[in-house]
């Protein structure tokens, strides 16, 4: 367990946070999660970015995120279930190209969007630190006829 040499230092804080696990099972990892479980963490994802939307509301979009996040590609065993880190990024992508448009809610176009890229376009390489040329004599590339 990478937490477990947190929770053994000896400060006080520590040894409280210790005692109040379960004794037989004290720590716990949390696989995937169903549609209600996406629609509780939408609603906290509202509540901790509100500062910078306002009028956010993930939780309209619960059956469409869960239908995106349970494709045959995110979820081969077809378990039903969304994995956390699927759901994050869908968010915070679409959050983040909402936040660069100055919008105040997340559209259902930019869900989209990040859905798509999560599924169909993940094994997309893209090249992000490479010089873009604006030369102006740059030879365009020609289209050959065969």
């Amino acid at each position: 367990m990478p937490l477990k040499e947190v929770f053994d230092q000896p400060e006080t804080m520590w040894m409280q946070f210790r005692r109040r696990l379960d004794r037989v099972q004290p720590y716990c990892r949390v696989a995937s999660h169903t549609e209600a479980e996406v629609r509780d963490i939408l609603l906290a994802l509202e509540r901790i970015y509100h500062p910078s939307f306002p009028a956010l509301n993930l939780r309209q979009w619960t059956g469409s995120i869960y239908t995106w996040l349970t494709h045959p590609l995110l979820d081969p065993q077809k378990s039903g279930r969304v994995l956390m880190d699927n759901l994050m990024k869908l968010v915070t992508t679409a959050l983040e190209w909402s936040y660069a448009q100055g919008e105040k809610d997340v559209s259902p176009k930019m869900l989209e969007a990040a859905a798509e890229l999560l599924t169909f376009r993940r094994d997309t390489i893209r090249v992000i630190d490479a010089e873009v040329r604006t030369d102006a004599n740059q030879e365009q590339p020609t289209e050959r006829a065969e």
